[in-house]
């Protein structure tokens, strides 16, 4: 049995900026103030790092930021829940037949694995129709931003949750991450996770290469080789 975690943006779907215009307007309406984003690269970073790394930049110390970030964090939420629609979502090239041949395998559990906070990532998967392969006992199974800021502490939460969700025990060798960065080939580490690279966000498979991924894929347009993977 593998349990093969997806990250979401950049590998799922892209949103159009969505979560960029929504740290902008939580942030401007917390302070009073904009703030710069320019400097901040979003790929492959949780909600919280992201958070983070723009008020630094902006002078703020940790001790303020910690202070700072549950209500950013909140606010966010709500900003992007309210205004996030379907149109503004792409679903990417061969997703959800990926996922659809995936969740129907006997010897494949799904989960995520996503910098996102999980009602937010809850609300995209579902507004494209996504989400219910990922559900598993009442809720999306994997780690969120909003368990961590730190993404590699994400894989082994969602390896519990997985524990908790279903009888089988998943050793490291059998279970995958799949994402668009670096940052997502790297996560999976401390728990033993094989990375599967996709090169259909910021990254090229050229970028990809070189990071440990025992797979590098263009897109995810044909699932055989992903399929074919999960035999090892």
């Amino acid at each position: 049995m593998h349990l093969v975690l997806f990250d979401i943006d950049g590998t799922l779907l892209r949103t159009d900026g969505a979560g960029r215009e929504a740290m902008m307007r939580t942030l401007a309406a917390h302070f009073g103030r904009s703030f710069g984003f320019d400097a901040v690269s979003f790929s492959g970073k949780t909600d919280p790092q992201i958070f983070r790394e723009i008020l630094s930049l902006a002078g703020h110390d940790d001790a303020e930021i910690d202070g700072e970030l549950p209500a950013l964090l909140d606010a966010y939420t709500e900003t992007m829940l309210a205004g996030l629609t379907a149109a503004r979502i792409t679903v990417l090239p061969g997703v959800p037949e990926t996922v659809a041949t995936l969740a129907r395998r006997d010897d494949v559990l799904l989960g995520l694995v996503t910098g996102n906070v999980e009602r937010v990532a809850f609300a995209k998967l579902d507004l494209v129709g996504l989400a219910a392969p990922f559900v598993h006992a009442e809720r999306l199974l994997g780690g969120f931003g909003s368990d961590s800021g730190h993404r590699p502490d994400l894989p082994g939460i969602a390896l519990e949750r997985a524990h908790a969700a279903t009888p089988h025990r998943f050793s490291g060798e059998r279970v995958w991450i799949v994402g668009d960065t670096p940052h997502d080939l790297h996560c999976g580490r401390g728990i033993g996770a094989r990375a599967v690279g996709v090169a259909t966000g910021h990254y090229t498979r050229a970028d990809l290469d070189g990071h440990g991924a025992a797979l590098l894929l263009d897109d995810l347009s044909d699932v055989t080789p992903l399929a074919l993977l999960f035999h090892i």
